[in-house]
């Protein structure tokens, strides 16, 4: 089968692209891009689509850099190709930003091609990765610790950048060039070994090539299509587990709560990943090491209430009640000095409503009897007027709170212990105040004290009512 036909069946079996869409051919003159911008442009027709090169002059080479332009656009301009480029003082910039030439150069590359892609009209961008590309990356992975992430390698598809040449070898490419009588040009900075990926290609592979598999290019490549496969899968797992066990717990996107007798009952492999991708998720990309994952299945196995176990970028793991909670530690709108929002404390008048953060809301209105009121419960409450002072307040916890009961008064802390809130949200649970005697006359949504109890001497009523904000 010639090259020209397995990279069309590898194109349509991975589904790179669709029907008139445009192609950008990153090609900086060497044998593995000039031979993918030629094949391209030979199959345009077949594979619908429009192909354009691209070419990045990065000056790291002076002089030679620039020959490499000026070949890419001549060959181009023989071919009546479309042609782009960009220049830039990578050396210079790289010293400025504190980054290594790689590093710079690849970023500025990438910005150059993001950009084209867009005023071409969304269009795709193919790099010339190949196969002994692909080994050098699940080699690289494997030596510095990976999961099954890790040997996936480089895949076929990510985005708008397209990587065709996957399944072929350098040898095959560079054989490819000279058949079509195409001389690409040479970057004597890939026989430098100052660089781990130049050293895996120039020393290791061949070492273990020539002393333990002839064939090992193509064993690392099939273990990437082998883990990619098996990825994919287990990814739909731990979503479908996801929406099946995670739950927001009132704090928006930075913190997910699971109930700890659910999640045990999951796959080791899927507890795991959940943790991985819920940290994600919290974090925007934090990746957990796999020392950190096995501290949090060892939190969760202990399943002591209270205990907690600080993660990367913020991130905190804690169990309470049965419950794990993967959480980001944010600027704080509620504390346990008892601040909303920027004030201590906010006044309850009466007829009005008290808006809190979250959407929580408290009201208060006087009545002269409870004939037509609807039933009371945990989050409508009445009191006696009399007794809840000139002023109400609403406030969050703070220090040495205590709450009195008919039978005896005990700390708010020791209340919330025994009514099972969880740590985490008891800074955010109000309480509405006699502001004058500072005593705790509701604790909302959970308790009213003894306080301003009415009774049968009662003459005027006030009706304290807390609507929840959703979550």
């Amino acid at each position: 089968m010639t090259l020209e036909k397995r990279l069309t069946e590898y194109w349509q079996s991975n589904s790179l692209t669709e029907p008139g869409n445009t192609v950008i051919v990153a090609c900086s003159g060497g044998p593995d891009s000039l031979a993918l911008l030629d094949i391209l442009w030979s199959l345009k027709e077949k594979l619908a689509i429009k192909v354009v090169a691209a070419h990045f002059e990065h000056g790291i080479r002076g002089q030679a850099s620039k020959d490499d332009e000026s070949f890419v656009k001549n060959y181009c301009l023989e071919r009546e190709i479309p042609f782009y480029s960009e220049s830039a003082n990578i050396p210079e910039l790289s010293r400025a930003r504190g980054e290594s030439l790689e590093t710079c150069a690849r970023q500025m590359r990438y910005a150059f091609l993001d950009k084209l892609a867009g005023e071409l009209g969304n269009a795709f961008i193919a790099t010339a990765h190949h196969a002994d590309d692909q080994a050098e990356t699940v080699l690289m992975h494997l030596l510095r610790g990976t999961g099954l992430n890790g040997l996936t390698g480089i895949l076929p598809k990510r985005g708008n950048i397209i990587r065709p040449l996957l399944a072929f070898t350098k040898a095959e490419l560079v054989e490819y060039c000279h058949h079509q009588g195409l001389s690409p040009r040479h970057d004597a900075t890939n026989e430098e070994t100052d660089c781990t990926r130049n050293r895996l290609r120039l020393q290791l592979l061949p070492l273990l090539k020539k002393e333990y598999n002839k064939n090992i290019t193509r064993s690392l490549c099939n273990l990437a299509e082998t883990a990619s496969a098996e990825e994919e899968l287990l990814h739909e797992l731990t979503i479908k587990a996801e929406e099946r066990l995670c739950q927001f717990d009132g704090q928006g996107e930075n913190s997910y709560k699971i109930k700890i007798s659910d999640f045990i009952k999951e796959p080791l492999a899927i507890r795991r990943r959940l943790i991985q991708q819920m940290v994600s998720k919290i974090s925007h990309g934090t990746a957990l090491s796999f020392q950190h994952i096995e501290a949090v299945l060892e939190l969760i196995d202990r399943n002591a209430t209270g205990s907690s176990l600080n993660l990367p970028d913020r991130c905190t793991a804690k169990i309470s009640y049965d419950f794990f909670y993967l959480s980001k530690k944010t600027e704080k709108i509620l504390t346990s000095h008892g601040t909303i929002e920027d004030t201590p404390y906010k006044i309850l008048k009466l007829g009005s409503s008290v808006v809190l953060p979250y959407g929580d809301t408290i009201s208060a209105y006087v009545a002269d009897s409870l004939e037509g009121e609807k039933s009371f419960s945990k989050n409508k409450i009445y009191c006696d007027a009399a007794r809840c002072g000139t002023e109400l307040m609403v406030r969050y916890r703070h220090d040495g709170d205590r709450i009195r009961f008919e039978n005896g008064s005990k700390k708010l802390k020791d209340f919330f212990v025994d009514a099972k809130v969880e740590r985490s949200s008891r800074d955010r649970v109000p309480l509405v105040v006699n502001s004058c005697t500072g005593d705790i006359i509701w604790v909302v949504g959970l308790r009213q004290t003894k306080v301003a109890l009415a009774d049968k001497e009662t003459k005027q009523y006030i009706i304290l009512s807390y609507d929840k904000g959703e979550e």
